[in-house]
């Protein structure tokens, strides 16, 4: 209904009259430039209540999509001005700030002075977005979702496919207000129990050679999900930064062992040779040099071996898949899936001795290189569900083994080596062959925290309890009378689809007459506060 409130919107500042009559032509002609409006509506994506606690104001519900992440997309560009009022906040923490004063009782109290309400309207229709990215989707589809919302929420883009050659680290790109750059961020939605990961060749490749000259930085933005029921009911928020000045500091004092076998002995190499960085062939070629001799480099697939030439010039190509390099290729592809299907095992032990995150928390930890190489990768959702699925079953079958063994008691302290072990044998045999994953603990970023510059946003209270005393607030704010015009509203729109979609034309007729008696309280109840307006 954006387009309807811009023209109210042109005709309240042009003090024309709106007569009933009027406004049902203006829905008309808006209605008639849209093809096809009923299958328009049939595709839009539903949202389930599913429980899902609501505010119980009858504002128009945003769908988010993973359409809002793309700036031109027809559906970023419909809500662009809801989300207005957050976008002109200097960076993403004063962003998500500014949503979670909405979600503070205590804050919520102070809002809407001088009729601000159409701020307060917006905020509520993003928090419930939110709500319906984190509960409304399957754990697949919920982080493509929440990054083209956050996409959305800061301004930026979301970023997907190759870049420069290989995978993108970053999610989506933030727009930062206080200096009109542009902020790569890589996002993870995670149980509280489960690590950060990441793919040690395509972050080297993205701090030291994409493009050419690398990017200095990237930006992780953690949400930690608490969960009660079925819904999300609090997320916590933390940022940190990896860059070409604290990678190896970082990887070095977390002193995890994951992250130690990745460097191998070139710690200190690496560490020499990036203090000298510059953007220059001979740098790149020595740094391919100790990158080769470096364990959680993956050979052949990283750009220091594909889009470096002999000189230590760039190249923007694309390396050559292994799809098409014969059998010895698929025999390294079955070995990938081989790997994949053990981790899944060992993952399923953990779930179900309490160690680790259930299938749905592991599966994020996995990147894409690492289901490429096995060839469990598809963009195709329904094909990546029947992967997933496929998965599963290994984690599944871990978790049943886990079961049916001696209580680990009885092991002691041998059995977290053995665990460790199996841990560390699946990264070395895959470290080669794409399996090259760092990994931060929450515990690991706190107690980096001068190193990575680790940030604490606070925690974003979404829970039954929370949005119900919210809404009493909000309810009271609005008055009365606003709720009246505002469930009018909602009734008239819905009426209006009906006139337009339903293929019963008595029914239609039906819902035109209910839109025309509607439209007379819209107007009517506009003119009044218009006029309370001018009065005061």
């Amino acid at each position: 209904m954006s387009d309807l409130h811009k023209i109210l919107k042109e005709e309240y500042e042009k003090k024309l009259a709106i007569t009933p009559n009027l406004l049902i032509e203006m829905i008309e002609e808006i209605m008639d430039s849209i093809p096809q409006a009923s299958s328009l509506i049939e595709e839009t994506p539903p949202v389930s209540d599913g429980g899902q606690v609501n505010f119980n104001i009858p504002f128009p519900k945003l769908v988010p999509t993973e359409a809002w992440g793309d700036p031109t997309s027809q559906s970023r560009i419909a809500i662009t001005r809801i989300f207005d009022s957050i976008t002109r906040e200097p960076d993403i923490r004063a962003r998500i700030q500014h949503v979670n004063s909405f979600l503070d009782p205590e804050q919520a109290l102070r809002k809407a002075p001088g009729g601000k309400l159409n701020t307060v309207l917006n905020m509520l229709q993003i928090i419930e977005a939110l709500m319906a990215c984190l509960n409304d989707y399957n754990e697949s589809s919920a982080g493509f979702v929440f990054e083209s919302f956050m996409a959305a929420l800061t301004g930026g883009k979301q970023i997907s496919g190759r870049v420069g050659g290989t995978l993108p680290i970053e999610d989506f790109v933030a727009f930062s207000e206080t200096d009109d750059t542009e902020v790569p961020v890589s996002l993870k939605l995670l149980s509280p129990r489960t690590n950060i990961h990441g793919s040690f060749t395509n972050l080297i490749d993205y701090l030291f050679i994409r493009g050419g000259s690398g990017v200095s930085e990237i930006k992780y933005l953690v949400a930690y999900k608490d969960v009660q029921g079925d819904n999300v009911s609090q997320l916590g928020i933390w940022d940190f930064t990896l860059s070409r000045d604290n990678l190896i500091d970082a990887f070095v004092q977390s002193g995890a062992t994951v992250n130690l076998r990745l460097l191998g002995e070139q710690a200190h190499a690496l560490k020499q040779h990036i203090a000298n960085w510059e953007d220059s062939p001979e740098w790149r070629l020595q740094m391919a040099q100790i990158l080769s001799q470096t364990p959680g480099y993956t050979e052949g697939r990283g750009m220091f071996d594909n889009n470096l030439d002999s000189s230590g010039q760039f190249v923007d190509v694309e390396p050559t898949s292994v799809d098409g390099a014969g059998a010895f290729a698929g025999q390294q592809k079955r070995g990938a899936r081989s790997n994949l299907y053990r981790a899944a095992e060992v993952a399923g032990q953990e779930a179900q001795r309490g160690e680790g995150p259930d299938f749905e928390g592991w599966r994020q930890t996995l990147e894409d290189e690492t289901l490429m190489d096995a060839g469990l990768w598809s963009k195709n959702k329904k094909t990546q569900k029947k992967y997933d699925d496929e998965i599963k079953t290994h984690f599944d079958r871990g978790f049943e083994y886990a079961q049916s063994t001696i209580n680990e008691s009885f092991f002691g302290s041998f059995h977290e080596r053995e665990k460790e072990l199996m841990r560390e044998e699946i990264l070395i045999e895959g470290s080669r062959e794409g399996g090259s994953q760092w990994g931060f603990s929450g515990e690991m970023i706190v107690k980096l925290q001068p190193v990575l510059d680790t940030e604490y946003y606070g925690d974003i209270n979404l829970s039954a309890a929370n949005v119900s005393e919210l809404s009493k607030i909000y309810i009271e704010k609005i008055g009365e009378d606003l709720m009246k015009l505002l469930e009018t509203t909602k009734n008239f729109s819905e009426n209006i689809g009906r006139y337009f979609s339903a293929p019963d034309r008595s029914e239609a007729t039906q819902a035109n007459a209910l839109a025309r008696d509607q439209g007379k309280e819209i107007v009517t109840s506009l003119e009044e506060r218009e006029k309370e307006e001018d009065q005061k």
